[in-house]
């Protein structure tokens, strides 16, 4: 399940609130929650809560414009989050890092320059004994996978790769799942190796509200018949997008981009 710390403010939710939270997720069986970044007390208050409820973290490091100089790879705003993982989480709570969200498909970074930063933050974490088992990767959609990831795929541990059925306008919500598994598959077939060591979908859910794209219409009842389809079809390898809802968001495409939080449809 992807967990983001903020109130629908945006400012940082309490430390009370995380534990609630935290508590929620667990309740509905997941085993581990994905982070974006390490900003809003995520190691004060969500990484206590989660050893307290036996859950795992798939930690983010968050990268956006400007390379070295703004908050691109090898910039002080991702050396500051990498400096956090490393210092400060427990190794046994880290199930993977991941490095960049859609950081080519929005134009932050070039495939070369995030290789490069991946390795890295890699030979960081490692040197500070992170094993081996802690894989290291990056995720972005299908099509950037596609036209640009090959220059990853010796760079990466396991394949990771976002997945979102509602912006095909073709897939009703109980098609999701049947493609859901075909675009890993598609995603996956482009870095074999890593693909073969792990392939997951790192954010993939169905909006509740919103409008209509095609056949892919939002929904709280269509929420739900979608994110039953994705866990009967990849629900070991997929992390469900989101524990809330995202009112501090920009509506984006179809004004749905706030309105992903499942935890009512599962």
């Amino acid at each position: 399940m992807t967990y983001t710390p903020y109130a629908p403010s945006g400012d940082c939710k309490t430390e009370s609130e995380v534990y609630s939270d935290i508590e929620a997720i667990a309740n509905m069986d997941f085993t581990t929650i994905r982070t974006y970044s390490t900003d809003c007390m995520v190691f004060e208050n969500v990484v206590p809560a989660c050893q307290k409820h036996g859950l795992k973290i798939v930690f983010g490091i968050f990268l956006e414009g400007g390379g070295e100089g703004g908050k691109g790879p090898f910039s002080s705003y991702a050396e500051e989050q990498l400096n956090d993982i490393k210092n400060k989480a427990p190794k046994d709570v880290v199930a993977m890092v991941i490095v960049g969200n859609e950081a080519m498909f929005n134009g932050y970074t070039t495939a070369t320059e995030l290789a490069s930063y991946i390795d890295h933050v890699r030979e960081t974490l490692r040197g500070a004994g992170f094993g081996d088992d802690i894989a290291i990767t990056t995720t972005e959609p299908v099509d950037v996978w596609q036209s640009e990831g090959a220059a990853l795929c010796d760079h990466i541990d396991v394949f990771t790769c976002q997945v979102h059925p509602f912006f095909t306008a073709k897939i009703a919500a109980e098609d999701a799942g049947t493609f859901a598994k075909e675009q890993l598959e598609l995603a996956a077939s482009v870095c074999p190796e890593a693909a073969s060591k792990g392939k997951y979908i790192s954010e993939i859910g169905w909006p509740s509200a919103g409008n209509n794209n095609g056949a892919a219409i939002p929904g709280y009842s269509e929420q739900q018949t979608a994110i039953k389809a994705i866990l009967e079809e990849v629900g070991s390898e997929a992390c469900i997008f989101s524990f809330q809802d995202d009112p501090w968001k920009a509506p984006g495409a179809f004004g749905v981009e706030q309105h992903f939080g499942c935890s009512e449809a599962l």
